[in-house]
């Protein structure tokens, strides 16, 4: 088999493989950590277990003999899990920079809402502000016409009051010219 290592028996997962069969088992174990119902959990694992074995054409006695092995062998154990804890390193800085993406986006897309929002309720204001300069305007129109007809008014009643007084002294007039 090519790609062994000089010293770790052929009929075991190679430490590369290795670690890559380790980072998956220890991110499946998170997520099951996370299921609690422990019922469920087992049931759950199961299957996945089986999924992360097949993907890598083992099955779960390669993978128990080739752990107790490494587990036996402190140094290739700590390289299998340096790269292991690298590769979710890269994941995590992987998830946290799409994170942060999604956050600025989130944030990105409140701030032009709110902006929006802001504009909304200024538009409002002003619309509410031109409303009662309108209302104002009609209101002191009103008072204009009011006092236009009160003028009238009033001067229709001073004109009949003056065309009943002419109409008085022409009656006076005519009296005192027939005498």
């Amino acid at each position: 088999m090519t790609g062994c290592k000089p010293g770790i028996p052929e009929d075991l997962i190679q430490p590369d493989k290795m670690a890559l069969v380790l980072h998956d088992i220890h991110v499946f174990d998170g997520y099951i950590n996370a299921i609690t119902h422990r019922d469920t959990a087992k049931m759950v694992a199961a299957s996945y277990y089986k999924g992360i074995y097949k993907k890598f054409g083992i099955d779960s006695a390669l993978y128990a003999r080739s752990l107790s092995y490494y587990n036996r062998n402190p140094r290739v154990m700590t390289e299998i899990y340096t790269n292991v804890l690298s590769r979710l390193e890269k994941e995590k800085k992987a998830f946290m920079r799409a994170d942060s993406l999604a956050t600025a986006k989130i944030l990105k897309t409140q701030k032009a809402r709110m902006k929006a929002d802001s504009l909304k309720l200024k538009n409002d204001s002003i619309k509410k502000s031109d409303s009662l300069k309108l209302v104002k305007e009609r209101k002191k129109f009103l008072r204009q016409m009011d006092s236009l007809k009160n003028f009238r008014k009033r001067d229709s009643i001073r004109k009949a009051k003056l065309a009943k007084k002419t109409t008085k002294v022409n009656s006076v007039k005519k009296a005192n010219s027939v005498k």
